[in-house]
């Protein structure tokens, strides 16, 4: 474990620090650990997407190895269930902890333990309390919900003065967990209104609350704080100021109605116009970025990311959006499919190779999924459009068992192609395409290659592409 240099230390370092260069230090991240009575075999480190991963043995043992550039909070996942990390770049802990009794079994030793514990109890606190799950609370009427909030944060701020008094503490942890409580009981006030309509069945124009007092408050948040860029509830508020400067300008010239890619190219605008601190514009230029290239790919933001390459003064997030953008190059447009194998509602075996000869448009999706349910009228409407040419559509389910699936195409009579991908998000198709949401839409030539690796929905403007390819066939 890291140890506290002392005063003697020191004064030899500085004495040669003028010949002599220090090493650098070692960005390796070691958790290991052991977690007993799991009933999964997986787990994760994430941070900014998914940043190692690895098996638990049958004994519970796993270790993940990976590279920080900077302290910050890391998530665990296991299964549904995930702990909260602080960590620096060389540091190594070990966690252990019984599945079937976590919160009376964690522990954990190394770098960073006494912040680890604290996160772990905070967590404990916000699961029983209602802060990480605010449905109850933002149910409550307008003054008992300000009762409560202030109330529970008021005793997790008490937790947080105790643990403050430890000797050794990481002073910037320190620093973005005081940014926590300064910031977070005001993300709570943005959603009220939200929830509260969604709780009571209520408009929310008609909801008794004090929204110019919390606008106010929100306007008054300063937009230069670089060293809380890893304080999710300091940075949540910077994205509520984008987008509500975004929905003004794309409501204020409507250029952006026929504009390809507009909420993008109208996020971009407001970013330069409200963020000056060139660190901090860097930042939410690279996670606006991200966001898009993650889910559509490199051809829906192109623009936003040759401009970014050229401008941005943060290395660091260049070298990241280009490693997540070369990993598309597979499934970039012009390349080939693999033939992956289904079964189609009758437990047939289907391949995509029977689709050759035509442009085919697919639909991944799942039961459980409200946007992709809400796609389904856009989708057979489209099919009825198109069904004198030569496109194929074809939806994949990636539920985790068929019956669901079988349920829903049967009771709503859904026609067409209707195939089943079996082992859901870690199927062939999913693995191959990258999916990390859904619905998610790719569109193949007559030959089987791509076209779009993730293409507008029915909703959007998916037919402009389609009459592109077939005007030109």
């Amino acid at each position: 474990m890291k140890k506290l240099i002392n005063s003697s230390l020191i004064i030899l370092i500085l004495a040669f620090s003028c010949s002599q260069k220090s090493e650098p230090q070692d960005p390796t991240i070691i958790v290991s650990g052991k977690i007993e009575n799991l009933e999964t075999e997986d787990i994760a480190i994430y941070q900014d997407g998914d940043i190692a991963g690895g098996k638990i043995d049958e004994d519970g043992n796993f270790k993940l190895v990976f590279e920080g550039d900077e302290s910050s909070s890391y998530s665990l996942y296991y299964g549904r269930t995930n702990f909260s990390l602080y960590l620096s770049p060389g540091d190594s802990i070990y966690l252990t902890a019984d599945a079937e009794d976590i919160s009376g079994t964690f522990d954990v030793q190394g770098d960073h333990e006494k912040e680890i514990r604290y996160l772990f109890e905070k967590d404990q606190y916000d699961k029983e309390s209602g802060l990480n799950n605010p449905t109850d609370l933002m149910g409550k009427s307008k003054d008992d919900y300000f009762k409560t909030k202030d109330s529970l944060f008021a005793l997790s701020k008490v937790k947080f003065e105790e643990f403050k008094m430890q000797e050794n503490v990481d002073p910037e942890f320190i620093t973005e967990e005081e940014a926590y409580f300064n910031y977070a009981p005001l993300g709570f006030d943005l959603q009220y209104p939200m929830y509260h309509a969604y709780v009571t069945k209520k408009p929310q124009d008609s909801i008794d609350f004090p929204n110019d007092e919390v606008n106010a408050k929100l306007a008054a948040v300063p937009l230069d704080q670089k060293h809380l860029l890893n304080v999710g509830t300091y940075t949540s508020l910077i994205y509520k100021r984008i987008s509500n400067l975004t929905s003004e300008i794309m409501k204020s010239d409507s250029s952006f109605a026929s504009s390809e890619n507009a909420y993008e190219k109208a996020s971009m605008l407001a970013i330069d116009s409200l963020l000056k601190d060139k660190t901090v514009k860097d930042h939410f230029h690279y996670n606006s970025i991200k966001s898009n290239l993650d889910y559509r790919g490199p051809v829906h933001v192109e623009e936003s990311y040759e401009k970014f390459m050229i401008e941005n003064e943060s290395p660091k997030y260049a070298e990241k959006l280009k490693k997540l953008k070369d990993k598309w190059e597979p499934i970039s447009p012009g390349k080939d499919v693999p033939d992956f194998t289904f079964t189609n509602i009758e437990g047939e075996e289907v391949k995509l190779v029977d689709l050759k000869g035509h442009l085919v448009y697919i639909d991944i999706w799942a039961t459980w999924c409200g946007p992709c349910i809400a796609e389904h009228p856009h989708w057979d409407k489209m099919k009825e459009e198109y069904k004198d040419q030569p496109v194929e559509f074809l939806t994949v389910s990636i539920d985790d068992t068929r019956e669901p699936w079988e349920k829903m195409v049967k009771a709503k009579n859904m026609e067409g192609l209707q195939w089943f991908a079996e082992n859901a998000w870690k199927s062939d198709l999913t693995q191959h395409f990258m999916v990390n949401a859904i619905p998610r839409f790719l569109l193949l030539d007559e030959e089987g290659k791509i076209i779009d690796p993730s293409a507008d929905r029915p909703s959007g403007k998916i037919r402009e592409s389609l009459d592109k390819y077939l005007t030109e066939k």
